[in-house]
């Protein structure tokens, strides 16, 4: 029964070349893109986590007028200490 099927999916792959061609190109582009952006969140998920205190770290930012920047005075530690 699977080789009657594949044997059907072939010869329309071949039949119509550019429309298999662009499904297949765009299939491939469109899990290339989802397995790179699982990498890159997976990556920023586990930022700092090899840390022991890892839960008590903090990043300290200040509103810039429309943008947010990180800061770190040099007397900033050992004032929040």
């Amino acid at each position: 029964m699977f080789k009657n099927y594949f044997k059907i999916a072939l010869r329309n792959i071949l039949r119509h070349k550019a429309y298999s061609f662009l499904n297949i190109s765009g299939l491939s582009i469109g899990m290339a893109c989802s397995i790179l952006i699982l990498l890159w969140v997976q990556n920023e998920l586990s930022y700092d986590r090899f840390n022991t205190n890892a839960a008590q770290i903090y990043r300290i930012t200040c509103d810039a007028s429309d943008f947010k920047a990180a800061i770190n005075p040099a007397g900033m530690p050992v004032g929040l200490k």
